[in-house]
């Protein structure tokens, strides 16, 4: 499960804007140039040293659409065309050539670096950061209990951010296109259209950015709809100050002449009514409120609800206190030469410094840097964001051939992408293929469980070389899955039974039989055993699994699971299978065996439908990631084969419930098949065993087929 919100802030593309650091007259603001430095120090710095977020993340959000709304605006008050097409030319021109040369780098950092159960993860986070699009990837695994053993933070996770905001970089040009013409068909202000538009999506944001964050953080922290508000409000600074310091200007004229000498004398150099002393002291407390945000509010854990609005606030009092060239002012610090180069590299030192970051820990198994190691990966953070910046950004940024026209902007954007994608793809199609080729020789390299059978022999044409299947790569992704979705009559009904992203079906003959496979993820795992011989059968297999819930509709097991419960109960008595198999007995985290809850009502009422019932006595947790262990020690390594659980060397707890029942209730254990002589081995038959520390892999299940058919055969089942 992707840990969110991460402790990621990013810096947002503000300061890969393809505009200037200007208002909408179009003026040169250091002041804004410098806080982009500024907040992507205390970025990195919060998270090398703090392994905190700063805040920092949204003050580029406002940013970047405060300076996205004033390239337009210049763009309307000149009688031009809005132009999105261009936009996005200029825009992704500059951010896809840093982004691509950052994920390729990062990718074979993760090669050389992290094991490779996590390289498949990470060739998903790489397309999804490339396409802009990575944060509904975080939000997906972020949900989605079975990556739940994926440890660590992903070396693209930083890229959440600047893929919301590629996406806003697309849709708020149509806005303001599509507000333009409004205007001119309605004859009506350009801006006052703009303003109305961009105050109903920060309302409605912002209302979905409370509720969310109260209810679904981790989802909330990573949603585009959630952050939208952010940008509304930058858009409606841009909007607005260049407004203000316009009749700020125009009541400057009517001062006289020796007024404005000693406003010019006192460095007061950007247009507002406000005394010069009220906004050196707005600045510096826009300046004090960014800095302590992240180590006065829990960032991580409160985001993006209205808490947000303090670094929002914080970067607005310093764009409104503007320019004033005072000697003791923000905007002086914020000018001097180590601010700019900052500001310069800004883009490119939060590209660089996550990566570094997550690949260090990761060598070193630090969980986070000390004082010394940290300052090394700030100082090597800072000369690869110089070098990414020389010679990749400033470039193609400055290249006249493909600024002279739009169209080649979006040719460079484009074959950019091409470039970065092409490499990425084929190496993730290569790890598939290799996985592919392996289970097309499973039954004569890997055959599993299939070792246990006295009368096994070993196939003629067998690799003794061979790798165990799953493959390293795969193995986090080695879950029993139905083969499409719930649609038609098995679809679930709405409110009243599972949701649809529970159920899953392997489809079987039109006239066929029906089972149902319910319970939890270890049920699941093992219906990996069940689906061939489904197949083979032609009975249609229903997949209704909920990670961490039994299925038990008649006892009291937690909130969540007991309302998943009773919606597959209903699902189960509208669809009437002919069989039904779950979990009688549950192992504990703790290594102790009890009976499921509720089992002895589920099994007469699932009986007295007329449903046969295989009762699978739950399967060993071990204490240990045997995959893990592997790779550190061996497959032969007798740390990595602990015993059974003792619980389930014992009598079967439920076994006075299940005799109770008559002919439709069929037991059946196989944890002699996973942990034969009560020895739970990594390796068996060339197959990994375990997926972790409580899954079977599903590629071991399969191998069980023939054994599970031969014991539901002598228990009376008959298919």
């Amino acid at each position: 499960m992707t840990s969110a919100p991460s402790s990621v802030d990013a810096p947002a593309a503000a300061s890969a804007s393809p505009s200037p650091a200007t208002t909408g007259a179009g003026r040169f603001r250091p002041e804004l140039h410098g806080l982009r430095g500024l907040a992507i120090g205390l970025v990195v710095l919060y998270h090398v040293w703090f392994d905190r977020v700063s805040g920092g993340v949204d003050v580029f959000l406002f940013l970047s659409s405060f300076l996205l709304v004033g390239t337009f605006l210049r763009r309307v008050d000149a009688g031009r065309p809005t132009a999105p097409l261009a936009y996005w030319g200029r825009t992704f021109k500059r951010l896809l050539p840093p982004t691509a040369v950052v994920v390729l780098a990062t990718l074979a950092g993760v090669r050389l670096v992290l094991p490779p159960d996590r390289w498949m993860t990470a060739f998903t986070d790489a397309i999804g950061s490339l396409l802009h699009v990575v944060n509904w990837v975080f939000i997906a695994r972020g949900v989605d209990y079975y990556a739940a053993e994926e440890a660590g933070p992903s070396a693209f996770q930083h890229f959440w951010s600047l893929s919301i905001q590629g996406q806003v970089f697309l849709a708020w040009p149509l806005l303001i296109a599509a507000a333009v013409l409004l205007a001119r068909l309605l004859r009506l202000r350009v801006r006052g259209v703009l303003a109305v538009l961009f105050g109903a999506v920060l309302v409605a944001s912002f209302a979905w950015s409370v509720i969310s964050t109260s209810t679904q953080q981790e989802i909330a922290y990573f949603d585009t709809f959630t952050r939208l508000w952010e940008f509304a409000a930058g858009s409606l600074l841009g909007l607005a100050l260049p407004w203000w310091e316009q009749r700020a200007e125009q009541r400057s004229r009517r001062v006289p002449r020796r007024g404005r000498r000693r406003a010019t004398r006192a460095g007061a150099r950007s247009p507002s009514s406000l005394p010069l002393p009220v906004r050196v002291i707005m600045a510096w407390t826009g300046i004090i409120g960014l800095v302590s945000c992240g180590l006065l509010i829990d960032v991580q854990g409160a985001f993006p609800g209205w808490i947000a609005a303090w670094p929002l606030a914080a970067a607005a009092l310093v764009l409104a206190a503007g320019t004033t060239g005072h000697p003791l002012s923000v905007d002086r610090v914020l000018s001097i030469r180590p601010a700019v180069v900052l500001g310069d590299i800004s883009y490119g030192l939060y590209l660089v410094h996550w990566p570094l970051l997550i690949l260090y820990l990761a060598t070193t198994g630090k969980e986070r840097a000390g004082l010394l190691d940290g300052l090394v990966l700030i100082l090597l953070s800072l000369l690869l964001a110089w070098l990414l910046t020389r010679l990749v950004d400033t470039p193609v940024r400055r290249w006249p051939w493909a600024s002279a026209k739009p169209w080649r902007a979006g040719a460079v954007a484009l074959t950019c992408l091409a470039l970065a994608l092409t490499p990425v793809i084929a190496a993730q199609q290569h790890l598939l293929a290799d996985q592919r080729d392996a289970q097309a020789r499973a039954v004569a390299d890997n055959p599993g469980a299939r070792v246990l059978n006295p009368d096994f022999t070993v196939h003629p044409d067998a690799d003794p070389d061979a790798a165990p299947l799953p493959s390293e790569a795969l193995l986090p992704k080695d879950w029993a899955k139905g083969e499409e979705g719930c649609t038609g009559e098995l679809a679930p009904q709405a409110d009243i039974e599972p949701l649809p992203k529970d159920c899953g079906v392997v489809p079987g003959a039109p006239d066929g039989k029906v089972l149902i496979s319910v319970g939890n993820s270890r049920m699941e795992q093992f219906t990996g055993s069940l689906i061939p011989l489904a197949k083979e059968n032609g009975w249609t297999l229903i997949t209704l699994w909920k990670g961490g819930c039994l299925y038990a509709p008649d006892a009291q097991v937690s909130p969540e699971c007991d309302a998943w419960s009773a919606k597959a109960h209903t699902y189960i008595d509208r669809v009437a299978p002919d069989a039904v198999v779950l979990n009688s007995t549950f192992l504990t985290p703790e290594r102790t065996e009890v009976v499921a809850p509720g089992l002895e009502v589920t099994l007469p009422e699932l009986t007295a439908a007329g449903t046969d019932v295989i009762a699978v006595r739950d399967l060993p947790r071990l204490p240990l990631n045997q995959a893990d262990c592997v790779r550190e020690r061996g497959e032969d390594s007798p740390a990595c084969a602990p015993p059974i659980p003792e619980a389930l060397t014992a009598g079967r707890p439920d076994a006075p419930v299940l005799t109770q029942q008559g002919e439709r209730v069929f037991p059946l254990e196989v944890n002699d098949l996973v942990c034969p002589e009560d020895e739970c081995t990594p390796v068996i038959g060339n197959v990994m065993v375990s997926l972790d520390a409580d899954h079977i892999t599903s590629t071991y299940a399969a191998s069980m087929q023939d054994e599970v058919d031969v014991r539901l055969r002598e228990a009376g089942f008959s298919w």
